[in-house]
């Protein structure tokens, strides 16, 4: 898995994007439900999207929501099965500073 451009690195089948995101490459991607509601964590995903758990329904429909391209999956739900992925976490799905 790569996220952000850096380096490549192995990670467990089964493990969720969020995690991945949050604990392997230290990003702070903002989560609000953890259920595929809210889309604040929206990736995405530059290439081995096959290599991904399939979208749920309300996966889908939230992304639809948010006008999210095709390669938009949210991470707090999407599993990594086996295989390469390359992951951007845009700057809208980042933890904003408190003011």
């Amino acid at each position: 898995m790569r996220i952000n451009g850096g380096p490549w690195r192995r990670v467990m089948p089964g493990s969720s994007l969020l995690g991945l995101i949050r604990g392997r490459a230290g990003i702070p991607i903002h989560s609000s439900c953890g259920l595929g509601n809210c889309g604040s964590d929206i990736v995405l995903i530059l290439s081995g999207m096959e290599h991904l758990s399939a979208p749920f329904p309300t996966e889908t429909r939230t992304l639809a929501a948010e006008g999210a391209p095709p390669n938009a999956r949210l991470s707090c739900v999407t599993k990594l099965l086996d295989g390469d992925v390359e992951i951007e976490v845009p700057d809208y799905s980042l933890e904003q500073p408190a003011a």
